[in-house]
């Protein structure tokens, strides 16, 4: 069972084909897409629906040196201590912003 974060993150590398291995078996992708969005709460998935219209495959980005990698503006302390703890939108974009120590090192 992945975790609210991970699942996000993988759900939105699935439907936008940044996992390589996505494009390759579209079956198992497609069940694999629908156990993420059963691990995710409603409202948190209309948010990301409504990012995804407006961004693209930029609705979810990973933070690097406390900065949003979608619009590239700072992030305040106190939103760059809550992302450790897990996911958060970004002030000034409205993005979905993780930590990708989150997400990838727990899934080793």
């Amino acid at each position: 069972m992945l975790n609210q974060v991970q699942a996000l993150v993988r759900l939105h590398e699935l439907e936008f084909g940044i996992d390589d291995n996505a494009r390759l078996q579209p079956e198992r992708t497609q069940m694999e897409i629908e156990r993420c969005r059963s691990e995710l709460p409603r409202s948190l998935l209309a948010r990301y629906e409504q990012l995804k219209m407006r961004y693209s495959v930029g609705a979810v980005v990973e933070v690097e040196n406390d900065i949003c990698s979608g619009c590239r503006i700072s992030l305040p302390k106190s939103l760059a201590d809550r992302l450790k703890r897990g996911m958060v939108f970004c002030d000034h974009c409205g993005r979905i912003l993780y930590h990708p120590d989150l997400v990838y090192n727990l899934q080793h």
